[in-house]
């Protein structure tokens, strides 16, 4: 089998650097902001990004929406887009960065596990199986111990909203996944980014956002525009041609790097106390995914049972 090309790798380990200081920046935002609001000027922000790119790439944004393509694609902005982006900023309402991002690390479990029940996929070996429990694990830790030692109904809140967030992303990586093989990775992304912005903006009216005091301030603005262009726009985009390049079960194990990443910056930006649960469970948690994804010597990619035998 011909090696990976070693972009894909680099550009995963960026897009795991961006997301892990989402954290950070939503936890910026939510505290400036309602969620809805949020949401909208970050997938608007992206949105116009998207329009540029298929100017000059193509194809037309107005094409891709065809009766074939229309049920997929509008499934594509309702769970990864707006379904992830309302559980993301209801959850960063309660919870700290720090917690948000570890619970972030059990997202490669939630990836194989919808791939394995959508698409047929499987682990190699069976023992790897035991990674879900291992990752699960470090989750308790963060959600569970740490509610017992210092308990804060707030954050056990947010972060029971931050796991369902990370089910929802399991979900939307394997609807992408089928959506990919007859659309390119920027046609389903951009799409999925323009549907989310609409559902969005409809939310956001709820909220009168036009009259928020917050709509002349600087810091929102930067924050939002991290969010728009480098956590979505670029972000996605690598996303979902790892992907295509190398398998959702695969890509999905990179995503150990986000909690480690967010973790660091949470301490680092906003001074966030990291307790001593925080760190076993986010080993836990990376230890699980390293056994969930162990290099397969045949193949990088996990294929559907009828054909890997």
């Amino acid at each position: 089998m011909a090696e990976r090309p070693l972009k894909y790798y680099m550009a995963l380990i960026l897009a795991m650097f961006f997301w892990g200081g989402s954290w950070v920046s939503a936890k910026v935002l939510v505290a400036m902001a309602p969620p809805l609001t949020i949401g909208f000027f970050r997938f608007l922000i992206a949105s116009l990004l998207f329009v540029v790119l298929m100017a000059i790439r193509g194809p037309s944004p107005l094409k891709l929406f065809t009766k074939e393509r229309a049920k997929i694609l509008f499934l594509v902005g309702l769970t990864g887009v707006f379904g992830y982006g309302v559980l993301f900023l209801t959850g960063m309402q309660f919870t700290t960065a720090a917690q948000g991002s570890i619970i972030a690390g059990f997202n490669p479990a939630t990836v194989s596990l919808f791939a394995r029940v959508i698409h047929k996929e499987r682990l190699s070996r069976r023992w790897q199986y035991a990674g879900f429990a291992l990752a699960f694990t470090g989750i308790i830790f963060v959600v569970g111990i740490q509610a017992f030692i210092d308990f804060r109904l707030d954050y056990l809140i947010g972060n029971a909203i931050i796991l369902c967030a990370m089910m929802t992303w399991g979900l939307y990586s394997s609807i992408g996944k089928e959506a990919m093989k007859t659309m390119s990775s920027l046609e389903v992304t951009a799409a999925g980014v323009f549907v989310g912005c609409i559902l969005f903006g409809l939310s956001a009216a709820t909220e009168q956002f036009w009259i928020l005091p917050v709509m002349s301030n600087p810091v929102f603005w930067l924050n939002a525009a991290y969010l728009g262009a480098f956590v979505t726009f670029i972000g996605f985009l690598f996303y979902f041609e790892a992907i295509r390049q190398l398998g959702a079960t695969k890509t999905g194990g990179f995503i150990n790097l986000v909690p480690v990443f967010g973790t660091s910056l949470s301490f680092l930006i906003l001074s966030e106390t990291i307790y001593w649960t925080f760190a076993l469970g986010l080993l836990l948690v990376i230890v699980g995914i390293l056994i969930i994804n162990y290099p397969n010597r045949n193949s990088w990619v996990n294929t559907p049972i009828s054909e890997e035998r």
